[in-house]
């Protein structure tokens, strides 16, 4: 199948030059819209073409109107509203003793499809992870690798290497952060604490190829689609960055989560139903905001 425009059917609306991100729809001499076949390679199936075409005379390689799209109804979340279900929102630690149904978890997976992204949306994974003894064995391994990391932090020559192969913020995040919680044995499970992944009854983990465009970013727009489809449902969520660097130094973890050797962890979740019902909300100090 290739990118294609039915012209018997096209009303010469002209949208899908005005949305296309990269023009890649053009008006030829004859004031008929043609695919620059120099310009289709650029196309990253965004849809936006074929979602807002009334005629569905466009097609784009790998997407149809049966399979990707569906009408949209019309939204009814007014300003205040949607501002009051962010103000909802809790990272929760503190979870029930229950199981999450499937088809929930279904409903969150399926609810970072609509997520937006820079790359391409086949470059990131999820694994969910429910099973409580894969939870509970790499969870002994995260504790073994933040146990370490004091130790390499503290010996000034593995402190050196760390600080030549990491960015100034991931460095600032374990020396100021994740080092003085570790020294005070926070991340230890031996005395039966969980302070990484909480005891959630599951964990939701983004993870991509190394080299994937763009994945990073688009990782971090989707966790944070699923913790919000993860309030809408009744669940409780907190985005854990402890997780994907033990995934990613401690081959046995990534084993244990099946993450295939060539990705790379970028984002977790963990999910549950709350234990306990906040009464009230925090109102923060707005960010430093420069009106130009």
């Amino acid at each position: 199948m290739e990118n294609t425009i039915n012209l018997e059917t096209c009303n010469q609306c002209l949208l899908c030059i005005a949305v296309c991100p990269y023009k890649i729809f053009e008006k030829d001499e004859s004031d008929q819209i043609f695919l620059n076949p120099e310009k289709i390679e650029f196309c990253m199936k965004c849809g936006h073409c074929m979602a807002i075409c009334k005629s569905k005379s466009i097609t784009i390689e790998g997407l149809s109107y049966d399979n990707n799209f569906y009408d949209l109804l019309e939204t009814n979340i007014d300003s205040d509203s949607f501002t009051n279900f962010l103000a909802n929102r809790r990272s929760i630690r503190n979870f029930k003793d229950k199981e999450i149904p499937k088809e929930i978890l279904n409903k969150i997976i399926d609810a970072t499809s609509y997520a937006p992204y820079g790359g391409s949306p086949e470059n990131l994974m999820i694994t969910m992870v429910q099973n409580k003894e894969i939870l509970e064995k790499t969870l002994t391994l995260m504790s073994n690798f933040y146990d370490n990391l004091v130790k390499w932090l503290k010996n000034p020559i593995s402190r050196y290497m760390i600080k030549r192969n990491v960015t100034q913020e991931t460095f600032n995040t374990l020396t100021h952060h994740i080092l003085p919680a570790a020294e005070k044995g926070h991340y230890n499970t031996t005395s039966g604490n969980d302070n990484i992944m909480r005891n959630a009854p599951a964990v939701l983990i983004i993870h991509a190829n190394k080299g994937a465009k763009e994945h990073t970013h688009d990782a971090i727009i989707c966790v944070t689609y699923a913790m919000l489809a993860a309030q809408s449902s009744g669940l409780g969520a907190t985005i854990i960055g402890l997780i994907p660097p033990a995934i990613n130094k401690v081959k046995e973890i990534k084993d244990l989560f099946q993450i295939p050797e060539e990705n790379e962890a970028v984002m977790s979740l963990i999910l549950g139903y709350p234990k306990y019902k906040y009464k009230r909300t925090i109102k923060r100090e707005k960010r430093k905001i420069n009106w130009i």
